[in-house]
């Protein structure tokens, strides 16, 4: 007898993909797979293009130079999205988004989504140096970008810089001081941080559909449309102005070379969200709000500190400080009254809920003066708020007879800003071969909350890092006992998170040539490094005091071999 053949009916996409599976085929359980038999459909395209020109022109003069700059840039990002879940089919799912019409359209979802954002930009810039004293620099920008409102779409961003090198002239003649060099600069520019549509208008379906019934009985499906967003046709290039002064200088011919600088920037028209009352219909606006002030100073200082044949030592130092302050919000203002009720004058409204006050740093932390723990011996008085010995006591300032909480009775607690940065980073080399880095951070008068209060009940029923809690036997007015109550909504044990950090040591070692030559070899480097390696804290005591979390010290080793 002849072989019989078996054959196998394919009818349906699905029994294709089956078959293909079975014998062997390379295609797997994929995602696009399971969107087949699920008759989930995707269609997604992105484009990006941006184009740039720049042109640069020269004239030297006798004892000047004037190099020039002009530019101009363009952008566009357009971005879409179809997507059809659909859900029980009739009379079956075999085709999956081969047979979408079969599918249950109440079941189903659909999704479309379409963005599309344009920008460009025209620069020209002015350098002007003469005997290489006295230097300028003025430059002027140009931006647009569609996201802003229809009559600000556009924004110019001026600036002009002047420079002295005093050393350079005939009679400066300090010899220890190799060069020296004063600054002041002037300029603004932007912030284009907003949703490419906050400032449109924006038209939103309902949860629906929704059943009407027809004046026929019938039931009908009828969906919703309305406008969700308030469009702002005035919305602006929120505006950073600022104003630099520094010193460049250098000493022991240029053994000693660094920086100090101060600056203000002012930044204003930022670009916020502004709550509407309820009779507007809508929650919000985008819209151009505020001013914030920041002002610092930064010293910067490089140091050659040994340098012979066979040992090399070089430093450098940086320290920064940087203060905020919130100058305008709203614009909306309110009557200061005496103690008798009579007007007295007129301030700017805070706004409490976002925790933001004029005249303090816009991370000012505002909240309940902690005041330790109730202790034994204090029962009576813990009882008043409803607290027992072991939960946590704050300062009651305003409504002390009711022993009520409110807003009355928070007050400023410091900046979870830091109030100023140092680093310090060493570089050490041995015989020209062997290198050594040490690198060290630090932050310095930032406040943060730590959890202290040991509510609920995960607290005594997980795994935790050091858990400490308040019990009779070990009373302490740091942390409450375990299922603490904290009447004051939101009070918090705040502390100072200042840290110094080891960040990193370095050890580079290049085996000297001489050694490689019989080999062939053009180099060979050997590395290894340590990243975290200690970190020293003023009370933080949980995790990170920089990162909040856990973070490992990391060891690493390299090897570098060039034929």
């Amino acid at each position: 007898m002849g072989a019989t053949e078996k054959r196998e009916t394919l009818k349906t996409a699905t029994d294709v993909l089956e078959h293909l599976l079975k014998n062997g085929r390379k295609i797997k359980k994929s995602k696009l797979y399971q969107d087949i038999r699920k008759g989930i459909l995707r269609r997604n395209a992105d484009l990006s293009f941006s184009v740039g020109n720049v042109n640069k022109y020269g004239t030297t003069l006798p004892m000047a130079e004037t190099p020039e700059m002009v530019a101009q840039e363009a952008e566009e990002h357009r971005k879409w999205t179809d997507k059809i879940n659909a859900r029980d089919f009739i009379p079956t799912d075999a085709l999956g988004l081969h047979y979408v019409g079969g599918a249950d359209k109440l079941k189903s979802s659909f999704l479309t989504e379409d963005t599309h954002s344009t920008g460009d930009a025209l620069l020209a810039r002015l350098f002007y140096s003469y005997d290489d004293k006295y230097m300028t620099t003025l430059s002027v920008r140009r931006d647009g970008y569609s996201a802003f409102g229809t009559s600000n779409p556009r924004a110019t961003f001026m600036s002009a810089a002047l420079a002295w090198a005093f050393t350079e002239e005939d009679f400066f003649t300090w010899e220890p001081m190799s060069r020296g060099k004063l600054r002041a600069s002037w300029g603004s520019n932007g912030n284009r941080g907003v949703g490419i549509y906050d400032a449109l208008s924006n038209l939103t379906t309902g949860s629906g559909p929704y059943g009407y019934i027809g004046s026929n009985g019938s039931l009908q499906e009828i969906s919703m449309l309305y406008v969700s967003r308030m469009a702002n046709p005035n919305l602006r290039w929120e505006r950073t102005t600022s104003w630099n002064f520094g010193l460049d200088f250098g000493f022991l011919n240029d053994r000693i070379i660094g920086s100090i600088e101060y600056y203000h920037m002012p930044t204003t028209d930022l670009v916020m969200s502004q709550s509407l009352s309820d009779i507007t219909g809508f929650s919000s606006i985008t819209t151009n709000l505020g001013e914030v002030q920041n002002k610092g100073f930064e010293l910067t200082l490089n140091t050659l500190n040994i340098q012979n044949r066979n040992f090399e030592w070089n430093s450098s130092l940086n320290v920064s400080l940087n203060r905020n302050k919130i100058v305008h919000l709203y614009y909306t203002y309110e009557d200061v009254l005496d103690e008798n009720g009579n007007v007295i004058g007129r301030k700017e409204v805070d706004d409490e809920k976002n925790k933001w006050f004029i005249g303090h740093d816009i991370n000012e932390i505002w909240n309940y003066q902690y005041e330790g723990i109730w202790q034994l011996g204090e029962e009576e008085e813990a009882a008043k708020y409803k607290q027992v010995p072991g939960d946590p006591k704050f300062k009651d300032i305003y409504d002390v007879e009711n022993r009520r909480y409110s807003n009355d009775d928070k007050v400023f607690l410091g900046s979870t800003s830091p109030r100023f940065r140092w680093s310090f980073r060493n570089d050490f080399t041995f015989w020209k071969n062997f290198n050594v880095s040490v690198n060290i951070y630090s932050k310095w008068g930032q406040k943060g909350s730590e959890e202290f209060i040991n509510s609920g009940y995960e607290a005594e029923r997980q795994n935790v890092y050091k858990l400490k809690y308040w019990t009779p036997e070990n009373p302490t007015n740091d942390y409450a006992r375990l299922g603490g109550s904290n009447v004051a909504s939101g009070g918090q044990r705040i502390i100072d998170k200042s840290f110094i950090r080891l960040e990193s040591i370095a050890l580079e070692y290049n085996v000297p040539k001489k050694f490689l030559s019989k080999y062939h070899l053009g180099g060979l480097r050997v590395s290894g490094s340590v990243r975290n390696v200690a970190c020293w804290t003023k009370e933080w005591q949980y995790n990170d005091p920089e990162y909040g979390s856990l973070v490992p010290v990391s060891f690493n080793f390299g090897l570098s071999l060039t034929l």
